[in-house]
């Protein structure tokens, strides 16, 4: 969802992140955010502890940067990114079954998709907090093709991250990646289908699949 179907990741994840870590004294970079995008809350702590110190408040930094991300959600519907309606349009037009596995929390995600208008259009809807193993492992991706009645093969995922796009080829699936702000690796691009610059240049390989 963050980041390939709705422009939270600009609009609320990074400079919310950036203005609270600012704020404790204690900045995160912007390249660090990049590879934070995707990840459940505890692969989130390890990976700051890590990379900023055993020390770091990250429980303090979480509280403000959730109040942050709670009121900017209540009050704001994010944008879509580029060629999202397009594709959703044409999907729907042709009875492909829809869905979304996302590590955010599950009442964030609805209050998201319904804000941006999208929330209907999905068959399932599966949420980091309704798993035990968050991105890259591929249980979310396991689990929701499972629940759409589909092989990992017969099934195409659409990711613009290196935890997300792990966790799809290591499920077995096909891959999309549209590249955006997230942290991607070489072996990601290699490895995908095809690397996109909008979710909507896939149309023509799916008139092709039907």
């Amino acid at each position: 969802m963050d980041g390939l179907l709705l422009d939270t990741e600009r609009q609320m994840y990074l400079q919310g992140g950036l203005k609270v870590s600012r704020e404790l004294g204690r900045p995160i970079s912007e390249e660090s955010f990049e590879g934070l995008m995707g990840l459940n809350w505890t692969d989130y702590y390890i990976r700051i502890k890590e990379e900023y110190g055993e020390d770091y408040p990250i429980d303090i930094y979480r509280e403000r940067f959730m109040k942050h991300v709670d009121e900017m959600i209540d009050s704001f519907a994010f944008d879509l990114r580029p060629g999202v309606k397009k594709v959703l349009d044409f999907c729907k037009e042709h009875h492909i079954p829809m869905a979304v596995a996302t590590s955010t929390p599950h009442t964030r995600t609805l209050k998201c998709l319904k804000n941006a208008g999208i929330i209907d259009y999905f068959d399932e809807i599966l949420s980091g907090d309704m798993v035990e193993k968050g991105k890259p492992d591929p249980e979310i991706y396991l689990t929701v093709a499972k629940k759409l009645g589909v092989s990992p093969e017969e099934a195409l995922v659409f990711e613009d991250g290196h935890n997300g796009a792990r966790a799809a080829l290591d499920g077995g699936f096909r891959l999309f990646i549209v590249e955006d702000l997230a942290h991607l690796e070489e072996r990601d691009r290699k490895e995908c289908v095809k690397v996109l610059h909008r979710i909507d240049e896939a149309i023509e390989y799916i008139e092709k699949e039907l």
